[in-house]
């Protein structure tokens, strides 16, 4: 399919490049005397150019070529066509190269990552993305080209790099993560040189702080939370403990607070859901076990019944008598 797609754009082309001689050079040509004007040898060798360069997988080179064609005569509509096409596979090749510069950042592969994203610059130049993207890795890989070791504050940390080298950016998150990577490391210099790179890069957040000096990142999340709650702005309270959730999973303390945010919004599934994770890490705390079952008595929050399996029953052939059963032994024989 692919084979005759190619020739035909290929008959097109031809069509096309014979399209702009005029009449009398067709009849000139009928006669054999081939003549062609200086603008449709340009655009042939235009169309020759663009074919190798697209042949070849250098789908930006052809799609130059057929704009400077377009320039010759608007009215290319098989240039026009190409471009479509060179432009589709021009973004599928981007697209499966952006997967794997996603995942080498995600490892912390910093130098990798800048070669793949020039890779992709040279692949989709034209996209918007892809400097900012690149401006912002340089950054991070002067201060470190790779993560280092496979410890929880790195871990926290090459999250917050994913947040901020991503086109889909948290930078909240990411100034968040490095800070906290800071508390839980603080002999390592690499966090804090990390977070005064992104309040140079991004002034704003740390204008919009409210922490005080004193206080851990995570503190700070759990106690503006619990303001959140007691003002009954139970979505903003949500919205700071999924965050403290996002750089420590396990916290029992914001996974409490969490289950009665959802509570107040009658959210219960998700409240048990939280208060079960809780319990798990806390399975002393008996106000877990009392929230927990009190959420049994309220209508429609207690958990369905186990649903059982229905016994299946063994039907006996009707012309096959069952084999008969041995008497059970009295008391006193063997």
């Amino acid at each position: 399919m692919k084979t005759m797609t190619l020739l035909s754009t290929l008959f097109l082309a031809a069509f096309a490049i014979c399209a702009v001689s005029p009449d009398p050079a067709l009849a000139q040509q009928a006669a054999g005397e081939t003549q062609q004007t200086p603008e449709s040898k340009q655009i042939t060798q235009g169309y020759d150019k663009a074919f190798e360069y697209y042949l070849a997988g250098k789908y930006q080179e052809a799609i130059d070529q057929w704009n400077k064609i377009l320039r010759l005569d608007p009215g290319q509509v098989t240039a026009k066509d190409m471009i479509t096409e060179a432009r589709q596979k021009l973004s599928n090749s981007a697209s499966g190269q952006k997967g794997k510069f996603y995942a080498l950042v995600a490892r912390g592969r910093y130098t990798e990552a800048l070669l793949k994203i020039e890779e992709m610059t040279g692949l989709d130049p034209s996209n918007p993305a892809l400097p900012l993207l690149a401006s912002r890795l340089k950054k991070v890989a002067a201060i470190v080209d790779h993560k280092p070791l496979n410890t929880k504050p790195w871990n926290i940390c090459a999250a917050g790099v994913y947040h901020y080298v991503n086109e889909e950016e948290n930078l909240p998150f990411a100034y968040d993560a490095f800070r906290y990577a800071a508390e839980l490391a603080p002999g390592e210099l690499r966090f804090a040189k990390l977070t005064s790179m992104l309040e140079e890069d991004s002034p704003q957040l740390k204008l919009n702080d409210t922490k005080p000096a004193q206080m851990g990142v995570l503190e700070h999340k759990k106690e503006l939370a619990l303001q959140h709650i007691y003002d009954s702005k139970f979505y903003l309270a949500i919205k700071e403990l999924e965050a403290a959730l996002k750089l420590e999973p396990e916290d029992p303390v914001a996974l409490k607070r969490l289950g009665s945010a959802y509570v107040k919004l009658k959210d219960y599934p998700r409240a048990r859901d939280a208060w079960e994770k809780a319990l798990k890490l806390t399975p002393e705390d008996e106000q877990l076990n009392e929230y927990i079952k009190a959420l049994d008595s309220i209508p429609g929050a207690a958990l369905p019944p186990a649903k059982t399996k229905p016994v299946r029953k063994v039907r006996t052939p009707k012309n096959k008598i069952p084999a008969p059963t041995a008497p059970a032994p009295q008391p006193g024989q063997p």
